[in-house]
């Protein structure tokens, strides 16, 4: 059978050719038909669930430590009283399956700087030996090994390699949220590149790129990562660039080399939402107006800096433009002063001002907690502070 990575992974093979029933889903190795006792003292079969990372073709314990997560009932003592170690946790490991219980059991040698198992062969038969020890008390007969079975649950995921930070941190249920969303990026210069760093490690299903530029010199040390001299010197177009870098993380990337203008925003057509990050003055109003019309939410980003005596200051602006916003906010946010349109700019303001856009946007999907929907974030550099509030408010940008 063909388990690849695991197929050449010790910990994984040795599990297999001792008879144990193995599963991957979620970026978990799951462990199947593991017998235990319920408070009924009568035997049952749960799953033990270990988030897994990837070292080459070593597959390491994700969870960091010494636990894992169990699924079925209380685990309890062949008298119907709870074992040690399980309590109640509901741990996602896809959007349809979570996990009951985690189970915290230190080795032997642990101390309070190492707390882990030597290898996932290790960990597993040591948890699997806890659970069933009562039940063979009750029935010698049950075993942990029925026979090597491996099945991989495919998950669909518009990803190049597994999402094992997401099974680490049991955040499927949570990440699920972006399934469904085609998210358009207009203006990849600065900001645009921040955004799209992040929105394509999320799982929205498709990410449009829109910026009709030459990815030059001056925008590589204003954009994550490290371009290459060689690629530079092809001045290719900025939306195909990124979407070459980023499609080794996302498959869903596509890139349109245009500027969006008031006469080609038929090509939003695909997007649920749409950031921008860069666009002419003249059309701001008119591609605003157009998604607006079709219900389609969009977050604006901007900045204003300025040499204030060799030292820089200024604003960045997050402007939220989602349905149910008044016409007036939406007016007062497309008439910000020239300053927002200057061509100061730094990598780390850029990044910032992405990092709040995008927090904004998870905000409104409801994956980050928020007191209250706002219009506008401005943050200002001289005070360091960030506002959140309604577009109508003034600013000053010292």
């Amino acid at each position: 059978m063909s388990t690849s990575p695991f197929d050449r992974d010790p910990s994984t093979r040795r599990l297999l050719d001792e008879d144990y029933c193995l599963s991957f889903e979620g970026n978990h190795l799951i462990v199947e038909r593991v017998p235990y006792v319920t408070a009924a003292k009568a035997v049952a079969y749960g799953r033990l669930a270990l988030p897994v990372v990837f070292s080459g073709d070593i597959v390491q314990d994700g969870s960091g430590d010494h636990r894992i997560w169990f699924i079925g009932e209380q685990p309890c003592d062949q008298h119907g009283q709870p074992i040690p170690g399980p309590s109640p946790d509901s741990h996602a490991i896809t959007p349809e399956l979570s996990a009951n219980f985690m189970i915290s059991s230190k080795p032997k040698n642990a101390s309070a700087y190492a707390n882990t198992y030597a290898n996932t062969y290790d960990k597993i038969t040591s948890y699997v030996r806890i659970l069933s020890h009562p039940a063979k008390a009750l029935d010698p007969t049950v075993t942990a090994t029925p026979g090597a079975g491996w099945t991989e649950v495919p998950d669909d995921l518009p990803l190049v390699y597994p999402d094992t930070g997401t099974a680490r941190a049991g955040l499927a249920e949570m990440n699920a949220k972006f399934r469904g969303h085609r998210i358009g990026i207009i203006g990849l210069g600065g900001t645009g590149s921040f955004i799209l760093d992040q929105v394509s490690k999320t799982w929205v299903d498709t990410i449009e790129l829109f910026d009709g530029d030459v990815f030059d010199n001056h925008n590589a040390y204003r954009a994550p990562g490290a371009a290459d001299i060689e690629h530079l010197k092809l001045r290719p177009n900025k939306a195909e660039h990124f979407a070459r870098v980023y499609s080794h993380m996302h498959t869903g990337i596509t890139a349109h080399p245009a500027f969006i203008t008031a006469d080609n925003l038929e090509l939003l057509s695909n997007c649920t939402f749409v950031f921008m990050a860069a666009a002419d003055a003249n059309d701001k109003t008119a591609i605003l107006a157009w998604l607006r019309q079709r219900g389609i939410p969009a977050i604006e980003v901007g900045m204003g800096i300025r040499d204030e005596g060799g030292r820089l200051s200024g604003l960045l602006a997050v402007v939220n433009h989602f349905p149910g916003m008044s016409d007036g906010a939406i007016a007062t946010a497309t008439g910000r002063p020239d300053e927002y349109d200057r061509n100061i700019q730094t990598a780390d303001l850029n990044c910032l001002n992405a990092i709040l856009a995008v927090i904004n946007w998870k905000k409104y999907l409801t994956y980050y907690a928020e007191l209250k929907p706002v219009d506008e974030t401005v943050y200002k550099i001289f005070t360091g502070t960030i506002r959140n509030g309604n577009g109508d408010e003034e600013e000053d940008a010292a």
